[in-house]
């Protein structure tokens, strides 16, 4: 009987040690079998299951007392919603909701993967901000034919009156997760106040980028290489410059080169030489050619 009573309370003993344990089970990921019908749910679910659907996705709202900070309430009024079925890695097929909340100053980016089973694993959700600006989402093939990258202008990476900066991002699936290989510059505005007072106009720097979209040169591991073109201004000095883009399958990123502004398109495939032409043979019978005559000269 002592032997017993000693076995269950070690059992308990163990039990309640386990129930501390700093670990927690792994949460499920969500799986649909049509991601027509999650759309659908954004779009004109009830409260309950857009918010249901949100926390499991991953939408959740900004926080408004700090970026830095995630937020745990989750995003449930959306303007518009979309799907677009993309190819984003070898041998897969994907579907990406297109989730735009005003309310939220977000677009949300979702990832769909084709699983076994005929069905749809959830990969992940990014957030881009879009308080002053709408970023404008694309569906590019830039490094391999057949697989599209994620290319967003204007993404607003900080907004704070005197500081304004707008960004170009590049997302690919490496290793089963969205990564950014491309984050750079693509508008920015800064306001500095007088230096002296003298001066009656304030300090302001700006840059303007343009981007443009180029055909590697032949052999080239790269099918696009990306045309920067930057405006700088510093108070009342403007320069240019440019610089190209280019994928490094090592780094897994795109990398720039500086350039002088030249021509920097591949050359276009050299043109065959036109057939020439040889005169007829005369036939038998034929008048010869009477030659030009020449002007009669006084």
């Amino acid at each position: 009987m002592k032997i017993l009573c000693t076995f269950v309370l070690i059992l308990c003993l163990a039990a309640s040690a386990l129930a501390d344990f700093p670990f927690k089970k792994k949460e499920q990921e969500f799986t649909t079998h049509v991601p027509a019908d999650v759309a659908n749910t954004l779009r004109s679910g009830t409260a309950v299951q857009r918010n249901d659907l949100a926390r499991e996705l991953g939408i959740f709202a900004p926080n408004p007392s700090s970026t830095a900070v995630i937020s745990n309430s989750p995003c449930v009024t959306f303007h518009h919603v979309e799907e677009r079925p993309v190819t984003l890695h070898a041998g897969s097929e994907n579907v990406v909701l297109l989730a735009d909340s005003t309310e939220c100053d977000s677009i949300y980016i979702v990832v769909f993967d084709k699983a076994p089973k005929s069905e749809w694993r959830h990969v992940q959700t990014v957030r881009l901000a879009s308080r002053s600006q709408r970023p404008e989402v694309k569906f590019v093939e830039l490094i391999q034919s057949g697989m599209s990258e994620i290319v967003v202008h204007h993404e607003t990476s900080r907004d704070s009156g005197s500081v304004q900066q707008e960004n170009f991002v590049v997302l690919k699936m490496l290793h089963d997760r969205m990564e950014v290989v491309l984050d750079t510059t693509e508008r920015s505005e800064l306001t500095l106040a007088n230096r002296s007072a003298a001066e009656t106009d304030n300090l302001q720097q700006s840059q303007t980028s343009t981007f443009e979209l180029l055909k590697a040169a032949p052999k080239s591991a790269a099918i696009f290489r990306i045309f920067e073109k930057q405006v700088l201004t510093d108070n009342k000095t403007t320069i240019t410059r440019y610089q190209v883009w280019t994928w490094d399958p090592e780094l897994e990123r795109f990398r720039a080169s500086p350039i002088d502004g030249g021509d920097v398109r591949p050359a276009p495939p050299a043109k065959k030489p036109a057939a020439k032409t040889h005169a007829a043979t005369p036939k038998p019978g034929d008048k010869p050619a009477t030659p030009p005559t020449k002007p009669e000269q006084k």
